[in-house]
């Protein structure tokens, strides 16, 4: 059966995980530190400004790649130093297209919460979630909804051993929420009460994600 996904949004590793490691010199004098991380805000607003219709376009996905590519760039400078760049970077890269760009968002944006942003603890979550999904593997936090052949909405299935108290922590929401979202989204269908994607998915007991689960 043909599957069509749409994600809803609503670290312990090195960075160098995905493919990029920081010039520990320190290259970025502070002239350009100040124009890198204005140029991650403006790359960052227009990445939100392409997601303001759905669905995207084939010119979009090559914008994304190119804002990637350069938001790698200005990493690999070494001028990524506040908790607004680290997070302004996350963002791009949850709108990646393969595992590493996902669990880049969530070393990132965990990152940025290390600097002072605990507003990122939600994208840590959306990222680790989409990750592990990608892996083959059961989310965390509730965050993946799928529509299959534009039917029914479902969540992806879910690890068990996740406590819900850790899910209310970092998305401030529990389990339960999420299937009420699935349940908003089907109103006015004949879709059955909110249940489970048939996905198969493999467990994600705890050590799936060293040092954090």
């Amino acid at each position: 059966m043909m599957r069509t996904s749409v994600f809803i949004a609503g670290l312990i590793f090195l960075t160098s995980h995905a493919g990029f490691a920081q010039n520990p010199s320190g290259s970025c004098d502070s002239p350009t530190y100040e124009k890198r991380s204005k140029e991650l805000q403006e790359i960052v607003k227009a990445d939100q400004d392409d997601r303001q219709k759905i669905p995207l376009s084939q010119d979009v996905i090559s914008r994304d790649i190119a804002r990637r590519m350069r938001v790698g760039e200005i990493f690999g400078e070494g001028c990524f130093k506040s908790a607004a760049d680290f997070s302004a970077a996350a963002l791009v890269y949850q709108h990646g297209s393969v595992s590493d760009h996902f669990f880049q968002t969530f070393i990132w944006s965990k990152r940025a919460v290390e600097l002072g942003d605990v507003s990122q603890k939600v994208l840590m979550a959306w990222g680790l979630d989409r990750y592990l999904v990608n892996l083959g593997k059961k989310q965390l936090f509730a965050s993946q909804f799928y529509q299959f052949n534009g039917g029914c909405w479902c969540l992806q299935p879910v690890e068990e051993s996740f406590p819900d108290k850790k899910r209310i922590e970092y998305t401030k929401h529990p389990l339960a929420d999420s299937f009420k979202g699935v349940d908003r989204m089907n109103k006015g269908t004949k879709c059955p009460a909110a249940t489970e994607c048939s996905t198969p998915l493999s467990a994600s007991p705890a050590g799936t994600v060293p040092g954090f689960w």
